[in-house]
């Protein structure tokens, strides 16, 4: 029987699934990403210093992201810094970290209460998370007056969100004193007590273990006796914090450790170099039992079963000829707008679990896996499953508040500091930039003539997941994981739930259409 769910709602942009189900199971899954994205075709031809400020826009969530992995390509192809950002001035380095912090700390949490907690609240399942019931959950009502928060600071320093405007060509064009980062801190201040239950003077790894224990049992408790599952009135544990760990608790309860598993294979790109050029994230391609030495040129995109003419993939993604990128709707095969990025011939998942395992390895578990919760709940440190990436998401959350708050302490030191210097006119040459977006790898490529754009090429993170199969038949990373996907009595919670577990961003993998359907033929 084949079922259809298209949209795919509560993520981003919009995404279908084709789903062959025999026996109450998922045997066959097709993911579809359903419009053209024709981004890179834009800047082509126009001031390589245009590139940030237009391809930003790919996505209205995250666009710092876009934003500064452009600016690294730029960059990088003028010479001024490497292909992770690190060569402008230490003080813009800093604040462009800053930056991409609280995104990070503002972008989960939007996760946990908007995006997958309506598959597991109260309203609807009858699970005890009455917090996390859309719009009406106190929960929700919670973290989005702390997300406003987060945006404050962003526009405060970024100039306006979306689509920030300080960071340029160079740098950044807010000089730092002591006035920015008393905000900023004040801020995170906030939004640390809420979420975690302490403020500056304590960590926020080491405050969760205090806890941890006490909240699991808490849920665990009320989860039988069928109550309604609250933080108690307690400051010093945090709401969200109590929040957050309910709900890995309710997702163990549901199965979600033998739900969404897939070949452990997995891509991080690294991120947030430091002054010294080391990456607080570090890359690498897990092969299934080791990390390996990550290469950027081992990236290529097959499109085998995307609507593109078959020469706009098929090498080194640098190397592709943006002019190719035709679309060819109808094409034999196909099914999506999504190409297949492969690395070294091979399909890899990105995002939390993936930058978490390649931590673990470089750093240590207690880095990598806090508080041994895939351990211990999710069938193993590296396990691919639905289970891992939600805790993995919520683990790093807790990485990314203690790296902002050590972050904007270290700032203090950079006062006063340039933070911008100039970019070159006429810039030749090509340029890479890497970074991580909270939904995962994220690359921009790029090669300048004389200043103007020649070529151009993004892969974003949800390419990744999304992928269709390849020439090899091999599928993307979604659709290995929703094979086995118990779907019984056509319930299609199931499989939402495994969708959800990848928080899926289809505005950056596509992004052109007709409102009213009308198919458009693109003459070459």
């Amino acid at each position: 029987m084949e079922v259809v769910i298209d949209p795919v709602t509560r993520l981003e942009g919009h995404h279908g699934v084709r789903l062959n189900v025999e026996g109450g199971v998922v045997r066959e899954a097709k993911a579809l990403a359903t419009m053209f994205r024709g981004f890179e075709r834009i800047v082509v031809g126009r001031d390589i210093r245009d590139a940030p400020i237009i391809l930003q826009r790919i996505c209205g969530v995250c666009h710092n992201d876009h934003r500064l992995a452009s600016l690294f390509a730029i960059e990088n192809a003028a010479r001024l810094g490497n292909e992770w950002g690190h060569g402008i001035p230490e003080a813009a380095l800093l604040m462009r970290n800053v930056i991409a912090s609280l995104q990070f700390v503002f972008d989960h949490p939007v996760w946990a209460y908007a995006l997958t907690g309506p598959d597991f609240c109260d309203q609807i399942h009858r699970t005890g998370l009455k917090r996390f019931d859309p719009l009406v959950g106190q929960g929700v009502k919670e973290a989005v007056f702390a997300q406003r928060r987060l945006h404050q600071a962003m526009a405060y320093i970024g100039g306006k969100v979306p689509h920030i405007m300080t960071p340029v060509p160079g740098g950044v064009t807010l000089e730092i004193d002591e006035k920015v980062i008393s905000r900023l801190i004040s801020i995170v201040l906030d939004v640390k007590k809420w979420a975690i239950g302490v403020g500056l003077s304590k960590g926020t790894l080491e405050h969760t273990a205090d806890v941890a224990g006490y909240i699991i049992d808490d849920v665990s408790r009320k989860a039988e006796e069928g109550k309604e599952i609250a933080p108690p009135s307690d400051p010093e544990i945090g709401r969200g914090l109590y929040d957050l760990v309910s709900l890995i608790v309710v997702m163990a309860r549901m199965g979600l450790a033998d739900m969404g598993k897939r070949t452990a294979t997995m891509l991080a790109y690294g991120f947030l170099s430091d002054v010294n050029g080391e990456l607080f994230f570090p890359s690498g391609f897990f092969n299934g039992s080791d990390l390996e030495k990550f290469d950027y040129r081992k990236i290529g995109e097959d499109v085998t079963h995307s609507y593109y003419s078959d020469d706009a993939g098929g090498e080194y993604v640098g190397n592709e000829d943006t002019r190719k990128l035709v679309p060819k709707y109808g094409k034999s095969g196909a099914y999506t707008w999504a190409k297949a990025p492969r690395y070294d011939g091979k399909p890899a998942e990105v995002g939390p679990l993936a930058r978490m395992v390649a931590k673990g390895f470089r750093d240590g578990w207690e880095y990598g896996d806090p508080l041994d919760l895939r351990k211990s709940l999710a069938g193993g440190r590296t396990a691919s499953n639905a289970l891992a990436r939600n805790i993995a998401r919520i683990q790093e959350e807790l990485l990314m508040i203690d790296y902002l708050e050590s972050l904007l302490l270290q700032l203090k030191e950079y006062a006063g500091r340039k933070t911008y210097i100039e970019f070159p006119d006429n810039v030749t040459g090509e340029g890479v930039g890497l970074r991580e977006a909270p939904r995962g790898a994220l690359g921009h490529w790029m090669r300048a003539n004389a200043g103007r754009v020649e070529n151009y090429q993004v892969i974003a993170p949800t390419t990744w997941n999304v992928s269709p199969r390849d020439s090899k038949g091999n599928p993307g990373p979604l659709e290995e994981a929703l094979v086995g996907t118990p779907m019984e009595n056509g319930d299609q919670w199931n499989v939402v739930r495994v969708i959800h577990s990848f928080d899926l961003c289809l505005a950056c993998t596509v992004h052109v259409f007709t409102k009213d359907g009308k198919r458009w033929e693109f003459v070459t």
